[in-house]
């Protein structure tokens, strides 16, 4: 979501400003390459039904009234294939509209990622999208984009961050926009209350990805007043902080996401889907 997330706009500007080279020192390590591998969208050996899946997690969660970012509004879903799991989301905000979808493995561990960014103002029926897809199934992770340009960049992504990544380390985590994919994470992890455990992350939330180690940790238990029960209270990256049921699925965030039935404003208004996400033939 906004915040460490999808300020597309906000992040374009900066960039504009400060330039690329000001971002060679960071933790972003991004190597232009001239192929990548081409693995074709992830499917099951078996095909036919059990690639819809069976649905496992579900979310529709939504700015609350002492979020800083209004109007954001996100639908996740998590579903059990024959080969794996299929991980689906689509988060509104009126400045960034991203479509998600994560494939992982019988482990929950991600294997492929796909993201498309439009904006809802746009008058072209593509909406400017920027789309890109992770590959992470070699172990390493490459990057296809192609942005609304029509530019096509592949990328080898290396890992950065303060701590040291032993070689040979897979992405075990991925944060996208919203909340919902660290649903994901949570029942993977399968945290106690005071665990913490290291993951290598793939962050792709903002408009330079980044892969580093990061932390999760299970907080106490905790009461939540404007949801009138008891919620699993998990942190990551040290940061920030997300509410989870007793089935490890996302339901809000300290920074005021929250269960949208359980907010009294209306939902706003539905943005533009510019003809729906192709995760299997796009970028």
């Amino acid at each position: 979501m906004a915040g460490r997330g999808t300020r597309r706009a906000a992040l374009v500007a900066t960039l504009a400003v400060v330039g690329v080279a000001g971002l060679a020192g960071c933790k972003h390590k991004h190597v232009v390459v001239d192929s990548v591998p081409e693995l074709g969208y992830p499917v099951c050996a078996d095909g036919g039904a059990g690639e819809a899946g069976a649905l496992v997690a579900e979310g529709h969660v939504r700015a609350g009234p002492l979020s800083n970012d209004k109007n954001v509004s996100e639908r996740f879903e998590l579903r059990r294939t024959s080969c794996g799991y299929t991980f689906r989301s689509r988060q509104e905000w009126p400045l960034d509209i991203s479509d998600v979808e994560v494939r992982y493995d019988g482990n929950l561990t991600p294997l492929w990622a796909w993201k498309r960014m439009t904006t809802a103002a746009s008058q072209r029926p593509d909406g400017n999208a920027d789309t890109r897809r992770y590959e992470l199934r070699t172990g390493a992770v490459f990057i296809k984009k192609r942005d609304a340009a029509a530019t096509v960049t592949l990328e080898h992504l290396l890992p950065g961050g303060r701590m040291t990544v032993p070689e040979g380390s897979r992405v075990g985590a991925v944060v996208g926009p919203g909340r919902g994919v660290l649903t994901v994470w949570l029942k993977r992890a399968k945290l106690r209350v005071r665990d913490k455990t290291d993951e290598l992350v793939l962050d792709f939330r903002n408009m330079i990805e980044g892969v580093e180690i990061a932390a999760l940790e299970r907080n106490e238990d905790r009461f939540e007043p404007s949801l009138g029960k008891n919620v699993r209270v998990y942190t990551f990256y040290g940061e920030e902080t997300v509410f989870a049921d007793d089935d490890d699925v996302v339901i809000g965030d300290l920074a005021g996401m929250r269960p949208s039935d359980s907010l009294p404003p209306p939902e706003p208004a539905p943005l533009p889907t510019f003809g729906g996400p192709d995760p299997a033939h796009t970028p």
